[in-house]
């Protein structure tokens, strides 16, 4: 819908231009009356340039008259969408408010049969692997239905389901404290956390999380340029952390890397999520007394509710969206923060980040919920925030702070964040990005890195005045000029004494 306002714009500009235009044109035609070119010899009437300048005036009037209606005409437009867009989504939020309680009232008879279903196809799925077929039950069904994970009406109801959790819980007694309205996504998944807690003195991981440490990473060209590493070897933590900026010990190691020139660089600096390998990424611009900084979060390694070592996974993630509630605080239970969270801060710290230095940060999935986390803090001088595709409806911002948040209409992903509040802080790119008829390989096709990637990349072609004015940002922080990389792996604690608040 922004796009028709653009180019309503464009068009009104383009009217202007034609005026002027055509203004130049009747200023020749007065000029070439004035020393009657018809007299004059050799040219007669019908080498005359009139006719032809005639005939210009009118194509050119035509074009003007086009250009000055068709503005309006897009911007009814445009305002007939939106109007439609916001009746959907009322008629959907009814019909949830409607449903949820009902759904509540039934949870028992569903959760039984969903378990009684899920161990069925679970032992269907070990006979089958015991008598070596190559796809299991379960394997068959989630190939048989992988579609509607990515279908639209499918990714609505998610991000619905996200903020009626309460009354879903609470069955027909929600009619009786309707608190629909003040519970959604957030407060979901600090109740979530703080229940999971609860059995974290047991010996349960499951959504338990722990404390985290980071360590520099040697990067495979860089080690074996340097011989400090065995070709082959992919990372491996840095013997020690450079003091004040890692620049001081990794300027042999070719850390130099060129400014990001916009969105698209930026979600191609993303880390890509994989088992053991670096999760943040951290880049240094500006000069000694201004320093400024970018920081990347990648995705999520680990779908698993069971916290293991590696901290980029479903524990950290609900983490960071139970922290967009004011009733996280009061959680006695559990973590205060995800591990992926506060491994990023202790990145930015050991990297030289300092109080008052300006920071962009960016990040996919888990990793875009945790940039948005910082872009709403104060203890950091965020400027700006980019979400590829992480659930972040419900992250609060900051004034003057810009979330750039780029959602894909299939993925779930974002969807079950909630609908979360509008801000002005807060600008959604969306577009659609599965062919329905095309059958894909992944279980969230919308959802991969790559596709976001491509996304980011059409960012930087929109002439939306939000938009560029981002794309500007990222100039500002790097000042066209190289900047200093060093990449980060971060590992959680498991020990049982350990404390994680």
């Amino acid at each position: 819908m922004d796009e028709l306002f653009v180019h309503a714009a464009k068009l009104a500009a383009t009217a202007a231009i034609v005026a002027e235009w055509l203004d130049r044109l009747e200023r020749i035609s007065r000029g070439l009356e004035t020393i009657d070119l018809d007299g004059l010899s050799g040219f007669g009437a019908a080498g005359s340039p009139l006719p032809s300048l005639a005939f210009a005036r009118q194509c050119l009037g035509h074009a003007e008259r086009l250009a000055r209606s068709l503005p309006s005409s897009l911007l009814d437009a445009a305002e007939r969408y939106g109007d439609a867009e916001r009746r959907v989504e009322a008629l959907w939020q009814f019909g949830a408010f409607i449903a949820a309680p009902w759904i509540g009232a039934f949870a028992p008879v569903i959760v039984a049969n969903g378990v009684l279903a899920a161990g069925g196809y679970a032992v269907g799925s070990r006979v089958g692997r015991a008598f070596g077929m190559t796809q299991t039950p379960l394997e068959s069904l989630m190939a048989e239905h992988r579609g509607l994970l990515s279908d639209p009406d499918f990714v609505r109801l998610v991000r619905l389901a996200a903020d009626h959790a309460d009354e879903i819980v609470m069955g027909p007694a929600s009619a009786l404290a309707p608190l629909g309205a003040l519970i959604g996504a957030p407060e979901s998944a600090s109740v979530l956390l703080g229940a999971a807690g609860l059995f974290g003195p047991t010996g349960s991981r499951v959504l338990v999380d722990g404390p985290v440490t980071v360590s520099r990473v040697v990067r495979v060209e860089q080690a074996v340029a340097d011989r400090e590493c065995l070709p082959g070897t992919r990372t491996r933590p840095a013997p020690r952390a450079p003091g004040g900026h890692p620049a001081e010990a990794s300027a042999h190691l070719g850390d130099v890397v060129a400014p990001p020139e916009g969105v698209g660089d930026l979600a191609d600096r993303v880390p890509r999520p994989e088992e053991g390998g670096a999760q943040i990424r951290v880049e240094r611009y500006g000069s000694a007394d201004d320093p400024r900084w970018i920081v990347y979060v990648g995705g999520t390694v680990d779908p698993g509710l069971t916290a293991g070592d590696e901290p980029a996974d479903m524990t950290s993630n609900l983490h960071g969206i139970a922290d967009d509630t004011a009733l996280d605080a009061l959680r006695l239970a559990g973590a205060d923060s995800g591990a992926l969270e506060r491994a990023v801060r202790a990145a930015l710290d050991q990297a030289g980040v300092a109080p008052g230095d300006r920071l962009l940060a960016v990040g996919y999935s888990g990793g875009g919920v945790i940039a948005a986390r910082l872009a709403g803090n104060a203890d950091l001088d965020v400027v700006g925030a980019v979400n590829l595709g992480g659930p972040v409806a419900s992250a609060p911002l900051r004034d003057g702070v810009g979330l750039l948040s780029i959602e894909h209409e299939e993925d779930l992903v974002p969807a079950s964040g909630g609908a979360g509040q509008v801000s002005p802080e807060r600008i959604t790119v969306s577009r659609s990005v599965i062919e329905p008829e095309r059958e894909y390989a992944g279980l969230l096709p919308a959802h991969e890195l790559a596709r976001y990637r491509a996304t980011a990349a059409m960012v930087d072609e929109s002439e939306e005045e939000r938009l560029v004015a981002f794309r500007s940002l990222v100039g500002e922080i790097t000042g066209g000029t190289p900047g200093l990389r060093s990449d980060w792996l971060a590992t959680r604690d498991l020990s049982p004494a350990t404390d994680a608040r």
